[in-house]
C-alpha cells in the first residue's frame, strides 16, 4: 500500500468518486479565446504580451486605466487559457499562454485554406455583375465532353429519373423533380432544391429524338411561373464508348430580372456536365 492511500473499507459504505477538471475541447477553446478577445482592452493585452510579459502597472499604464480594471481583464484572459497571471513577490506579472494562441492559429489557418467551390462563386459573381451591368443579348453557349459510356447511355442518362437525379443539380442542391416525355412535343419538368426549402423549377417541351441527340426547350421559371428566357437545347452524340458528347444552348428573349439565371448557364452547365461524366465513369469501373 502506498502512502497516503486509505485502504478499501469493508463496511459496504458508498465512497464517492473523485471529479477531476476537464481540460475545454479545441473547438470550446477556440470560442472561449473569441469570446475574450472581443473587447478592445483584451485584444491590446494580448498584442502586448506577444512582445513580452508585463506586470499589471505596465498593462495599466499602457491601456490608461486603472489596476482593479486592468485585473479584471487579465481575469477574463486568464479563465480564456490565453494568459498566465503569476504573483513574483509583491509583483504580479502576466505572460501570453501561447499554446493556446497557436490553437487559435491552426483553427484559422485550416479556415483560410480555399474551397472547392470558393472559384465557381467568384465566378458566378463576376457574371452576374456583368449581366446586371447592361442589356442582356442573345447568345449561344456551347459544351463538350468524352464519356465512358455508350451513346444510348449517354442519353439515358438526360431521360431516365433514376440517373439524372444523381448529376443534373449543382453542388449542394437536390433534384425533386424530373419528368420526361417519351414522345415528341411531351412536356419536361425539372424541379431544383436547396437547403431551407427554397425550390427552382424550370419547364419546356422535347422537340425531336434521334439515336444521335436530341433537341429540347428547357428554361427557368421566374417568381410569375413565367420563363426567364428562351433556351433551345441541342444535345449530340458520336462514338459509341467512349461517346462525345455536344450541348449547344441558344439563349433568347432575355426577361428583365433573369441575369442570375443567364449569368448561371454557363458555370452551371460546365459543372453538371463534370458530374455527369464522373458518374459515368464511375459506373463504367464499377
Amino acid at each position: 500500500m502506498s502512502a497516503g492511500t486509505e485502504p478499501a473499507r469493508s463496511s459496504g459504505a458508498q465512497t464517492a468518486a473523485v471529479q477531476t477538471p476537464t481540460s475545454p475541447t479545441p473547438t470550446a477553446l477556440v470560442q472561449q479565446a473569441l469570446a475574450a478577445l472581443g473587447e478592445p482592452n483584451r485584444f491590446r493585452i494580448v498584442e502586448l504580451l506577444a512582445e513580452r510579459p508585463y506586470s499589471v502597472g505596465e498593462l495599466a499604464d499602457a491601456l490608461g486605466s486603472l489596476q482593479p480594471q486592468t485585473t479584471k481583464h487579465l481575469q477574463a484572459l486568464e479563465a480564456a487559457n490565453l494568459v498566465d497571471v503569476r504573483r513574483l513577490g509583491r509583483r504580479r506579472v502576466a505572460g501570453l499562454r501561447r499554446d493556446t494562441v497557436g490553437i487559435l492559429a491552426r483553427h484559422f489557418h485550416r479556415l483560410a485554406v480555399p474551397a472547392a467551390d470558393d472559384a465557381a462563386l467568384a465566378e458566378y459573381g463576376r457574371a452576374v455583375e456583368r449581366e446586371e451591368g447592361g442589356p442582356s443579348d442573345d447568345r449561344t453557349l456551347h459544351f463538350t465532353r468524352t464519356l465512358d459510356a455508350s451513346a444510348q447511355d449517354v442519353l439515358e442518362a438526360w431521360t431516365d429519373a433514376d440517373v439524372a437525379s444523381q448529376w443534373w443539380a449543382p453542388r449542394h442542391f437536390t433534384v425533386l423533380r424530373h419528368e420526361w416525355p417519351r414522345r415528341v412535343g411531351g412536356p419536361i419538368a425539372i424541379a431544383l432544391g436547396e437547403g431551407g426549402g427554397t425550390e427552382y423549377r424550370s419547364q419546356g417541351e422535347l422537340l425531336s429524338r434521334t439515336a444521335e441527340g436530341m433537341t429540347f426547350e428547357l428554361a427557368p421559371l421566374g417568381p410569375d411561373g413565367e420563363p426567364l428566357f428562351s433556351a433551345r437545347h441541342l444535345v449530340t452524340v458520336s462514338g459509341d464508348g467512349p461517346t462525345t458528347l455536344g450541348l449547344t444552348i441558344e439563349v433568347t428573349g432575355i426577361r428583365p430580372g433573369a441575369a442570375p439565371a443567364v449569368a448561371g448557364l454557363g458555370p452551371g452547365w460546365s459543372q453538371l456536365l463534370d458530374q455527369l461524366q464522373d458518374l459515368l465513369r464511375r459506373r463504367a469501373v464499377g
